[in-house]
C-alpha cells in the first residue's frame, strides 16, 4: 500500500513539475513573439512609433447585467466596448498573432536545435541456448542550418548491452560523430535556403498592414451601426410626432364637422386614414429600431435580450456643427493614398515574393550536387566508460549527383511561378485602379450628401412654415384638410431626409479617411481624433 501511495505520489509530483514547465515555456513564448510584433511595428511605422503589444488572452465576454437598466451607449462608448468585447477584434489579433507565431517558428529551424534520444531493448533467444540481454543506447547532439544550404550535425551516444545470462558481462560504447551536408548547386546559397524564414518575416509584415486595417474597418463598422441606431431612432420620433399631428388633425376635422365646419365626410376620411397609415409607419419604426439595435449589439458582442439607449447627442452634434470637408483636392487624395495604403503595400511587396519564386525555381532545375563528410569515433567495448578513440576516427567523403535528366515537375513549377507573378502584376494594377475609383466616388458622394444636406436643411425650414400656415388657414377653413396632411407628411419625409443624409455624409467622411489611411486608432479604445465633431 505503502508503495502504491509513493507511485501516486510522484506521479502526481512529476505532473506538477511538467505543467509548471509549460507554463513557463508558454510565457518565454509569448516574450519572444512580442519582441517579433515590436520588430515588424518598427520596421512598418517607424522607430518613434507607439508600440501595440497583444493580448490574445484578455477576451472577455460583456458582463450579464445585474438588473434590468438599458445600457447607456455614446460613440466612443461603443468603440470602447468593441475593443474589449468584438468577436471580430479579438480574430483580427489572434490572426496577427499567429503570424508571428510562425515566424518564430521559421527562426527555430536556424537556430542550434539539441537532439537526443533514449531507447532500450529486451532480447531473448531461446536456441540453441536461452539467453536474455538488455540494450540501451543513449544520446544527445544538435543539428545547425547553414545560410550556404547545408546542414551540420553532432552527437555523442553511449551503448550499453548487459547479459542476464552466461557470464552477465557489461559492454559498452561510447560514440561520437560529425555530419556535414552541403548543396554545391541546386539548393545552395541564402536565397534558396533562407526563403522559408524570409517569407515569414514579409508574411508578419502583411498581417500587421492587414491588421491596422482591419481595425479601422471594424471602427467604420461599429460607428455605421450606431448611426443606424440614431437614425431608426430619429425615423420613430418623427413618426410619433406625425401621428400625434395627424390625430389632432382627425380630431380637429371631425370637431370642424359636428358644428358645421367645411369639413366633409370625405375629409374626415381622409384625417383618419392618414392617422392609420401613421401608425402603420409607427410600428414599422419600432421594427427597425429593434433590428438597428440588435445588429449593433451583436457587434458589440451585447446579449441580444440587454436593453441598449443610445445619446442622441451625437446626433443633434451633426445637426448642430458644420460638416467636414477635405483639406486636399481629388489629385492630392489620389497621391496621397497610393503613397500610403497598406493594403497596396502588401500587393507591391507580394510582387517582389513572386519574383523571388520565379528565382528559386530557376534553381531548381539545375543539377543537384550535395556534398557529404562524415566523422565517426568510436571507444573500444569494455565494461566500463571509456572515451571515443579520435585517432582512429573514421572519415567518408562524398557526393550525391541527380543530373537534370527529367526536371518535369520542376518545370511546371516554374512555369506556374511565372504565371503567378503575371497574375500579381495584375493584382497589383487592379488594386492601384481601385483605390482611385474608390476614392473618387466616395469623393463624389461626400460632395453631393453635403449638398443634400443644406437641401434638406432648406426643405425643413420651408416645410415647418408650411405646416404652420396651413394649419391656421385649415383651421380657418380657407383650405381643405388635404392640403395641410398633404404639409404635415412632407415635414415629416423632409426631417427624416435630413437625418439620413447627415448620417450619410459622416459614414462618407469616414470611408474617404478610411481610403486615405488617416484613421489613426487606438487599439485600447478603436477612438479616433478624427471622430470629434468639433
Amino acid at each position: 500500500m505503502t508503495r502504491h501511495l509513493m507511485t501516486i505520489f510522484v506521479a502526481v509530483l512529476l505532473a506538477l513539475l511538467t505543467s509548471c514547465t509549460t507554463q513557463k515555456r508558454l510565457g518565454r513564448l509569448d516574450h519572444e513573439v512580442t519582441g517579433l510584433l515590436d520588430e515588424a511595428q518598427t520596421k512598418q511605422f517607424g522607430a518613434d512609433t507607439t508600440l501595440e503589444h497583444l493580448d490574445i488572452d484578455g477576451y472577455e465576454p460583456f458582463p450579464t447585467p445585474t438588473d434590468d437598466a438599458a445600457v447607456q451607449l455614446n460613440l466612443r462608448q461603443a468603440l470602447e466596448l468593441a475593443a474589449r468585447h468584438s468577436r471580430e477584434y479579438q480574430t483580427a489579433k489572434e490572426t496577427l498573432y499567429n503570424s508571428a507565431l510562425a515566424l518564430r517558428s521559421a527562426q527555430h529551424a536556424w537556430e542550434w536545435n539539441p537532439t537526443q534520444n533514449l531507447s532500450a531493448l529486451l532480447g531473448i533467444t531461446q536456441k540453441p541456448q536461452s539467453e536474455t540481454t538488455f540494450t540501451t543506447n543513449v544520446g544527445l547532439g544538435f543539428n545547425k542550418r547553414l545560410l550556404s544550404g547545408g546542414r551540420i550535425a553532432g552527437s555523442i551516444a553511449l551503448s550499453t548491452l548487459r547479459y542476464f545470462s552466461g557470464d552477465r558481462t557489461v559492454s559498452m560504447q561510447t560514440i561520437a560523430n560529425l555530419t556535414v551536408n552541403q548543396p554545391l548547386l541546386r539548393g545552395a546559397g541564402a536565397l534558396v535556403a533562407r526563403e522559408p524564414l524570409t517569407q515569414a518575416e514579409r508574411d508578419l509584415i502583411y498581417a500587421l498592414r492587414n491588421y491596422i486595417r482591419t481595425r479601422e474597418a471594424l471602427l467604420i463598422a461599429i460607428a455605421d451601426l450606431y448611426y443606424d441606431v440614431l437614425n431608426a431612432g430619429a425615423d420613430l420620433r418623427v413618426a410619433e410626432q406625425s401621428l400625434a399631428s395627424f390625430q389632432y388633425s382627425a380630431r380637429r376635422s371631425e370637431a370642424m364637422g359636428e358644428f358645421g365646419g367645411k369639413v366633409t365626410q370625405i375629409d374626415i376620411g381622409q384625417a383618419r386614414q392618414r392617422v392609420l397609415t401613421a401608425e402603420s409607419n409607427l410600428v414599422t419604426c419600432q421594427a427597425n429600431l429593434r433590428s438597428a439595435k440588435d445588429r449593433l449589439k451583436m457587434a458589440l458582442a451585447i446579449p441580444l435580450d440587454t436593453e441598449i439607449a443610445v445619446d442622441t447627442a451625437d446626433l443633434e452634434q451633426l445637426l448642430e456643427k458644420p460638416l467636414p470637408a477635405p483639406r486636399l483636392t481629388l489629385d492630392e487624395a489620389v497621391e496621397l493614398a497610393l503613397h500610403q495604403r497598406l493594403d497596396l503595400a502588401n500587393q507591391q511587396d507580394r510582387l517582389a515574393d513572386a519574383e523571388r519564386a520565379i528565382r528559386i525555381a530557376e534553381d531548381d532545375m539545375r543539377a543537384e550536387v550535395n556534398f557529404t563528410g562524415n566523422a565517426t569515433a568510436r571507444s573500444q567495448r569494455r565494461n566500463r566508460l571509456a572515451t571515443p578513440r579520435f585517432g582512429d576516427a573514421e572519415y567518408s567523403l562524398g557526393l550525391d549527383i541527380d543530373l537534370p535528366f527529367d526536371r518535369t515537375e520542376e518545370l511546371i513549377a516554374l512555369r506556374r511561378a511565372q504565371i503567378a507573378y503575371q497574375r500579381q502584376l495584375r493584382e497589383v494594377d487592379a488594386t492601384h485602379d481601385e483605390i482611385i475609383r474608390s476614392l473618387r466616388s466616395t469623393w463624389v458622394n461626400l460632395e453631393a450628401f453635403a449638398r443634400r444636406v443644406e437641401i434638406q436643411k432648406l426643405s425643413v425650414s420651408l416645410a415647418e412654415q408650411r405646416v404652420e400656415n396651413s394649419r391656421m388657414l385649415f383651421e380657418d377653413g380657407r383650405i381643405a384638410i388635404r392640403d395641410y396632411l398633404d404639409a404635415q407628411d412632407d415635414l415629416s419625409s423632409a426631417r427624416n431626409s435630413l437625418t439620413q443624409q447627415l448620417v450619410a455624409h459622416r459614414m462618407s467622411w469616414l470611408q474617404l479617411l478610411y481610403q486615405l489611411d488617416e484613421l489613426k486608432v487606438d487599439p485600447q479604445t478603436l477612438w479616433t481624433e478624427r471622430l470629434e465633431i468639433n
